[in-house]
């Protein structure tokens, strides 16, 4: 939330996430996507912040009534960053099937409601329109909060419901952020919430991103090593020793040939970046997938081609292997653009207004940080040194925000919200948090319980929110236990007043 941050800046947080028993997915009947639940829409404020402003908006939303009787409990899926929503939502949900699988179970109505800005479901339906001086400037999470809060009365409305039909809030990465502070802010009219891989503390230097990240590749739940962790950054600590020199470069332009175009494009600091900074390729850990089938594709494929061959081959020449060089077997995985690239390449070739469009972007700088730094000390398996802060700080000066800004709002955010022990700032209850110890944003979240009505869960080997995706036969057993966990934390909340 939620690939790195390297699409739309940086990849959003969009990733994936998993678990639960119940009913089978076969069981549920499930139409083709043509015949998904269609949006509809209810009226909510463009402002909730400002007395003053009266206008509105029409806001989407999704309704699966299937197994409602009336007296269910209401589940709420809460979008988030990325695409707008669909009727796959309420149905077969990336970020809430674990909601999705446990609704026939209890009747319950299963409702999703599509964020103010990501995706925006149509022209009509967005808070801003292309004329507005200051499009971005109804774009916070308090926004979308009191959205919610506003949804909630509206629903309650609409289908004729009672303080019987009891609210569950679901999410996963930043949805998962909002469905956790719906209760927090609102426990009046949320009565439980599951926050998946949710990253509830802002911070400015988010070094934890590739600590965890890079670490995901010493685990042996998803076929990693302490070797092959340390083969990695080694390697790329020496591929560090060699740039900028004459010497160093035509090695590792020889060692890298799909890499590197020239040597002369390690003289600069962005050539380097560009070659190592975030890995030689693309290292899976918030979207690692156990079950992919091509080549070097996930942490055990590549931990499998890092280990392999003679003792005697260097940490150097095993990432060459990795990265198709001289005598390689396999082909190479393209590595994402890092956040920091992405915005780079927006910059040079797209228009003002898109770049003042950019959502994720805008609240990294005025809400959250969560700058993706790989730095020298750290645990990054990466060329430490090259991806910093300023590089990140630097695309928020397209909205006139200064890092003390910045940071400025990462202190607010975390005052308002509790960070991690929001049990502290707002008598905060009955929230689940979830996070898998292979996801890059578990870092942020709330790992241990701070307090008995605030529990937590680690679902081993799992990676971004795995265990909030429709259920396969190919998951692993641990997203497997997490979704009977998390159902049966549910069900319990669900039994109490």
């Amino acid at each position: 939330m939620l690939t790195t941050m390297a699409t739309t800046v940086a990849a959003t947080m969009n990733g994936t996430l998993h678990t639960m028993t119940g009913t089978p997915q076969h069981e549920l009947r499930l139409p083709p996507r043509s015949a998904f639940p269609a949006a509809r829409y209810f009226t909510t404020l463009q402002d909730h912040l400002d007395p003053g402003n009266t206008k509105t908006w029409q806001q989407a939303y999704f309704v699966n009534d299937t197994f409602f009787d009336g007296s269910g409990p209401v589940f709420v899926c809460v979008g988030g960053e990325g695409p707008a929503l669909d009727g796959s939502a309420v149905v077969s949900s990336v970020h809430c099937n674990d909601a999705v699988e446990l609704m026939p179970r209890v009747n319950a109505l299963m409702l999703a409601v599509e964020h103010r800005y990501y995706g925006c479901h149509n022209t009509s339906a967005c808070p801003y329109s292309s004329h507005d001086s200051e499009p971005l400037r109804f774009l916070s999470s308090r926004q979308a909060l009191a959205d919610l809060a506003t949804f909630h009365s509206f629903a309650t409305r609409e289908f004729s419901l009672t303080s019987a039909n009891k609210w569950v809030s679901f999410g996963g990465s930043y949805p998962g952020m909002l469905a956790g502070w719906f209760r927090v802010l609102y426990p009046e009219l949320v009565h439980a919430s599951v926050s998946s891989s949710a990253p509830v503390v802002a911070k400015l230097d988010m070094n934890e991103y590739w600590d965890v990240g890079s670490k995901a590749y010493s685990l042996p739940s998803v076929g990693g090593s302490d070797e092959c962790y340390t083969d990695i950054k080694t390697g790329h600590a020496m591929i560090g020793e060699l740039m900028g020199t004459a010497t160093g470069n035509a090695q590792l332009a020889h060692l890298f040939p799909r890499q590197v175009s020239s040597p002369a494009s390690l003289n600069t600091t962005s050539g380097q970046r560009a070659f190592a900074g975030n890995g030689i390729i693309d290292f899976p850990a918030q979207g690692n997938d156990p079950t992919c089938t091509s080549s070097n594709c996930n942490i055990d494929k590549i931990c499998a081609t890092v280990r392999d061959g003679p003792s005697s081959k260097t940490p150097l020449e095993r990432l060459s292997t990795l990265a198709g060089g001289p005598g390689a077997p396999v082909p190479v995985q393209t590595r994402a653009l890092s956040m920091v690239e992405q915005l780079s390449s927006d910059a040079a070739t797209v228009s003002k207004l898109h770049r003042e469009l950019d959502y994720w972007g805008y609240q990294t700088c005025t809400e959250f940080g969560f700058y993706q730094t790989c730095e020298v000390g750290t645990a990054c398996m990466f060329t430490q040194g090259l991806v910093l802060l300023p590089e990140f700080t630097a695309t928020c000066q397209a909205w006139q925000i200064t890092p003390a800004m910045i940071k400025k709002s990462i202190d607010a955010t975390n005052a308002f919200y509790g960070a991690d022990r929001p049990d502290l700032a707002r008598n905060a209850t009955r929230i689940l948090y979830v996070n898998g110890n292979v996801d890059p944003w578990s870092g942020l979240s709330i790992l241990k319980s701070p307090s008995p009505l605030l529990p937590t869960l680690m679902v081993e080997g799992a990676s971004h929110h795995a265990w909030t995706h429709p259920a396969q036969p190919s998951d692993q057993p641990s997203v497997v236990a997490a979704k009977q966990a998390i159902n049966k934390q549910v069900l319990a909340w669900l039994a109490e007043p």
